[in-house]
């Protein structure tokens, strides 16, 4: 992971109060910042929603498409619903996507 000192540093975030806000040890943070290790899916999404970065940036994927904000970039919102969404069960998961399909019609009305 090429930029996640970067993004660590730009959010004022130690490797130890990194690795507190994930629940891993600071070594795991140092592996990760210099290439040793890889976080998992779950870690992935959490890392986008503290540092406010999309998977892509972290990886150091310039080309990929990415969801986007009017800004131009994954907000920290987005993050945070994806991060949750990752953590539910398959079934509660279709659930959760009916109801927003509904809410989202209801703002189109």
């Amino acid at each position: 992971m090429k930029s996640l000192k970067q993004l660590r540093n730009q959010m004022n975030f130690s490797q130890q109060v990194l690795a507190e806000k994930l629940g891993v040890s600071r070594s795991t943070v140092a592996m990760w910042e210099t290439g040793g290790a890889q976080p998992d899916h779950k870690t992935l999404l959490q890392l986008s929603a503290l540092l406010n970065a999309s998977i892509d940036e972290m990886l150091g994927n310039k080309n990929a498409p990415a969801l986007e904000s009017a800004q131009g970039e994954l907000c920290m919102q987005d993050s945070q619903l994806l991060a949750l969404f990752s953590q539910l069960s398959q079934q509660d998961k279709g659930r959760l996507l009916e109801r927003a399909e509904m809410l989202a019609a209801q703002t189109r009305e």
